[in-house]
């Protein structure tokens, strides 16, 4: 059987990027729109990728134990990608929460689950994680989400805000990558999460035009003098995922064209609004 690259998120942005690197093996797109799945599907069979689809809630477990049902049916799981995700911009935070931790979450299970030697997971979270603070309270219930009543404490903890919620789920991805290192290790299997910077997504250009003047202070404040692309997340995922770097595990990589080394005044300044 062919190697199966699962890719959540799969039909649009960094997630459609990614399945574009796979031609050598087969790609199982999810996400939960059908139509957008279908277009995403034909247009990377023209590219001639083998690839398939399946609709799928990330923050839903018993849709995902279905998808992994399917996905063994069709290959030998190599990746899982999490692409799947809310910006945190005009969502509830609570959605956001289920979505980007929740969903991580419920992914980390499932694919330990089905973890064979040499399976690599991958968690696109985002550099916005690191601009959240440790705390012993909080931390806890961020690598550990699915407890009763984490959830409703973390929406408490950040009033409600989904941008805080954003980035505290991309906090709580990091934390669980560290987490479960060692049980993936045990399977000869990894486990990562790629923190990008400004990435034109569709997501992120909606968010642009909400944040307009952020985005821009942004893009200025990048040591790379620009904002990122898709490729740019896709050339990291596709390194990650080969034997490459199969010495490489339980970490986060920062592709932010060096803006997270600007955080510090970046949070200074807007300390005085």
């Amino acid at each position: 059987m062919k190697d199966l690259y699962v890719i959540t998120g799969g039909s649009s942005g960094i997630g459609l990027e990614c399945a574009k690197r796979f031609s050598e093996g087969k790609v199982l797109i999810t996400g939960r729109n059908e139509d957008r799945l279908i277009r995403a599907a034909k247009e990377l069979s023209d590219l001639g990728i083998d690839v398939i689809w399946k609709s799928s809630d990330v923050s839903n477990l018993e849709s995902l134990e279905r998808l992994f049902d399917f996905a063994k049916d069709n290959g030998k799981i190599k990746a899982v990608i999490n692409s799947a995700g809310v910006s945190g911009v005009g969502v509830d935070s609570r959605l956001t929460f289920n979505i980007d931790l929740i969903g991580a979450e419920n992914l980390i299970k499932l694919t330990f689950d089905n973890a064979e030697n040499g399976t690599v997971l991958i968690l696109i979270a985002s550099m916005m994680g690191h601009m959240v603070p440790p705390n012993s309270t909080y931390d806890e219930y961020l690598k550990f989400p699915g407890k009763e009543g984490a959830i409703d404490a973390l929406v408490k903890m950040t009033e409600g805000r989904s941008d805080l919620a954003y980035n505290w789920s991309k906090r709580g991805v990091h934390l669980m990558v560290k987490e479960h290192a060692a049980e993936f290790g045990k399977k000869g299997a990894r486990i990562l999460s790629i923190s990008p910077g400004i990435i034109m997504t569709p997501m992120a250009k909606k968010a642009a035009e909400v944040n307009t003047e952020q985005m821009e202070y942004m893009k200025m404040m990048t040591p790379a003098g620009r904002n990122g692309e898709s490729e740019d997340i896709a050339n990291a995922v596709d390194f990650l995922v080969s034997d490459k770097a199969s010495f490489i595990t339980g970490t986060d990589l920062i592709v932010d064209g060096g803006l997270t080394t600007k955080l510090p005044e970046i949070m200074a300044q807007y300390s005085k609004k």
